[in-house]
């Protein structure tokens, strides 16, 4: 329910904008795709927080809902809002989430929308955490994951590699996509190499599915805590990029949880067993 509110406030927001500027919203459909990535508003989002909560508000999430996972916009969101007003679980969005200076509550923030703005939202009075929470359904990464949040919402954690530094989402995905191999653990966290990735999660057994991907950006130290778990894991960094994918059947669900380093030099490492990687499967229990 609060993901449909929220997507219901981003889309009530837009029409008033159009409106504003005398755009007819029964036209909508004709509005050119307005799609973009993480980093694209990000400038935007900071300056609006350290200027309405003050230097002291802290970057501690950046959600990405419903990210194009292929074609040239991958890694994109599409937030034009033309399938969000038929299905507004359809939105596609970037929520970029602070803690507010002093206090445990968080400032949140969406790109504006309407074509050709730079700016961004305010959604601090809709947002709720378990929205994010709420878009992980593998159980065998939930509890990683849940982990995280629940520490950046209650902690002091924040993102803390400077923004020039962290790669954009097209980046992120397309190393989720297509790096091989990939680290995996099992459910003893004991690490080994793994072949699979997102092009093939979502090139194998997908007759009839909804695919989807989410992203995240977090706090990856402190929070995630996989090298106490991996005790072998090298290279882990202080933020990481965690990409879900997601196929929906009629009466099951299938996901797929990656996580992949923020930095274009950075990498993972098992010595032992002389692998390197970008990504490391947060999914339990594969297999392959």
């Amino acid at each position: 329910m609060k993901k449909i509110i929220l997507s219901v406030f981003i889309a009530s927001m837009f029409l008033a904008g159009l409106q504003s500027c005398n755009i007819d919203p029964t036209s909508i459909t004709q509005i050119i795709y307005n799609r973009v990535s993480a980093k694209e508003r990000l400038d935007s989002a900071n300056a609006q927080a350290q200027r309405k909560y003050g230097s002291g508000a802290k970057l501690v999430l950046i959600l990405g809902q419903n990210v194009i996972f292929e074609g040239d916009d991958k890694g994109k969101t599409d937030i034009s809002i033309v399938t969000g007003l038929s299905d507004p679980n359809n939105l596609g969005a970037w929520i970029y989430v602070y803690k507010k200076p002093g206090t445990d509550t968080l400032a949140v923030y969406t790109p504006n929308p309407t074509p050709g703005a730079k700016d961004c939202w305010e959604l601090t009075s809709v947002f709720n955490i378990n929205t994010l929470i709420g878009l992980i359904p593998d159980t065998s990464a939930k509890n990683i994951i849940q982990g995280a949040i629940t520490l950046v919402n209650n902690t002091n954690f924040n993102i803390t590699t400077p923004i020039s530094g962290i790669v954009d989402s097209d980046v992120s995905l397309g190393w989720a996509n297509s790096t091989n191999p990939v680290i995996k653990f099992n459910s003893s966290f004991t690490p080994s190499s793994s072949t699979l990735n997102g092009d093939y999660f979502f090139s194998n057994n997908t007759t009839g599915a909804v695919k989807t991907v989410n992203m995240f950006l977090i706090p990856g130290l402190g929070t995630l805590n996989l090298p106490n778990f991996v005790t072998s894991l090298t290279g882990f960094p202080a933020d990481v990029w965690v990409v879900n994918y997601k196929k929906s059947f009629t009466a099951a669900t299938e996901s797929l949880t990656i996580g992949t380093v923020v930095g274009s030099s950075q990498i993972l490492g098992i010595p032992f067993l002389s692998l390197t990687s970008k990504c490391i499967n947060l999914s339990k229990f594969i297999n392959q």
